[in-house]
């Protein structure tokens, strides 16, 4: 059956000819899909023919029929019908629509066999006014509930008791309260998603210290985007998920150790068992276009860190990759890789990498951090000295004379000469031009008399 139009897909199937036609119209299981799209009088018929087999409820406005059909009318079609019910989805793009009325039915009575429901509220950017649709899963009310989606909605979940759910994510939902969140937490303990976003409204209070941490040991994947620093943090202390295998963290923050510190150290516990088999860094450091305002990507192992908002962001980096590092363990090293993708980039975010992360990988868009590199530390090191790759653009004068200084005091005589008694530098194994226009081909050759054995790329 064709999942996005059902309705085409049967009517393929009876015009082959009057057996199949026989056939189709008599087979239960190919009438358990009912979309309001195909109009009131089809999705009458669609009841009839599902007989007792459990259907799958959709309302989509934006096309066809469902922008007649309110979706109070649809669900109220359906509501004798609801001990069959297993999934309900509704993607509702109206301004005005009368959530309390729409969602009514959910509120009043329980629905015994629905495993999966989705509700998107488009439209629904200015929820302040509107009085939340409390929603409760449970055993006395959706048993056999594994998968919850509100995004825009009027909408809270509680639980009280146990739950099935397997995936649970909510996105901008204001008024919705931590408190409630949590008793879905824990009350769940077969979840395997969880992801939380644009919750501004969100706060930590004052109850909501005493609650234990959670341990889920089928959580997989973790999302938490645009939450308040505290917020994101209560959550990640309380919620252990030793076999999680995407976690993403993207929020605006003044401080990264505000949300990066001692209770949240148990997210690097793989990376501390592993030992010597530490997981690549990347890290990029980009800005927008209108201003200065930096952005921080870093992915490590499981984990993808998005944090922005700050007002240093040399500070801000060096702040995440301390706690990656001295939470980590002592033993071995992460193979990093920065991407300096930004402009107004200073030699903090060069600094920013300890001891912990041997960088081998550079994309640089500056000369300034070009100009950095080509000298030793106050210490006498070289900065970055195990760089086996680096990646610049040229100009359209296809030169670059700051990259020539690089390479001829890092790799030339003089480079040699300064690296006695410091730690050696690593061999340059390749550079990747990054041009505008045709190869550059005479500083190809001034790169080449430097670096003979150079892997050189144009792109």
């Amino acid at each position: 059956m064709d999942q996005e139009n059902p309705k085409r897909a049967r009517c393929r199937l009876s015009l082959v000819c009057r057996l199949w036609y026989q056939w189709m119209e008599g087979q239960a299981c190919l009438w358990t899909q009912i979309w309001a799209s195909d109009g009131l009088e089809y999705v009458r018929k669609a009841f009839i023919k599902s007989k007792d087999t459990p259907i799958d409820l959709r309302y989509q406005e934006g096309g066809g029929a469902a922008d007649l059909m309110r979706v109070e009318t649809f669900l109220q079609e359906a509501s004798p019908h609801v001990a069959r019910w297993r999934s309900l989805c509704i993607y509702s793009y109206h301004q005005q629509r009368n959530w309390e009325g729409a969602l009514a039915l959910l509120h009043a009575k329980p629905i015994p066999n629905l495993e999966k429901l989705v509700i998107f509220g488009y439209a629904c950017t200015e929820m302040r006014s509107i009085d939340l649709i409390a929603i409760t899963v449970g055993d006395a009310a959706s048993p056999k509930l594994k998968n919850i989606r509100i995004a825009r909605a009027p909408v809270t979940i509680h639980a009280t008791t146990f739950t099935t759910l397997r995936s649970f994510a909510l996105d901008r939902i204001p008024g919705s309260s931590l408190h409630e969140i949590l008793g879905v937490l824990q009350n769940s303990p077969q979840l395997k998603r969880l992801a939380l976003g644009d919750g501004q409204s969100l706060k930590v209070a004052e109850q909501d210290w005493s609650v234990r941490p959670i341990r889920f040991e089928r959580l997989g994947a973790v999302e938490l985007r645009k939450l308040p620093a505290s917020v994101t943090n209560f959550i990640l202390s309380i919620v252990h998920a030793p076999n999680c295998r995407s976690l993403i963290i993207a929020c605006e923050i003044r401080d990264p150790s505000t949300l990066f510190n001692a209770s949240v150290s148990h997210l690097l516990l793989p990376f501390k068992e592993g030992g010597l088999m530490r997981p690549p860094v990347d890290v990029v450091v980009g800005n927008y276009t209108r201003d200065r305002h930096v952005y921080i990507t870093i992915r490590v192992g499981y984990m993808e860190i998005d944090i922005r908002g700050f007002v240093d962001g040399a500070s801000a980096l060096d702040s995440t990759l301390r706690w990656i590092g001295d939470y980590s363990g002592s033993e071995g090293s992460f193979q990093a890789s920065l991407e300096l993708a930004c402009r107004y980039s200073d030699p903090g975010y060069v600094e920013a990498f300890g001891p912990q992360f041997s960088v081998k990988r550079r994309s640089i868009y500056e000369d300034g951090i070009l100009e950095y590199l080509s000298h030793p530390g106050q210490q006498g090191g070289w900065p970055f000295p195990q760089l086996e790759n680096l990646k610049c653009p040229v100009g359209r004068d296809q030169t670059h004379i700051p990259l020539l200084n690089l390479l001829t005091a890092r790799y030339g005589h003089g480079g040699a000469e300064q690296s006695v008694g410091v730690e050696t530098l690593t061999p340059l194994r390749s550079i990747k031009l990054l041009c505008r226009g045709p190869p550059p081909n005479l500083l190809i050759q001034q790169i080449q008399e430097i670096l003979s054995d150079v892997e050189i790329i144009c792109a």
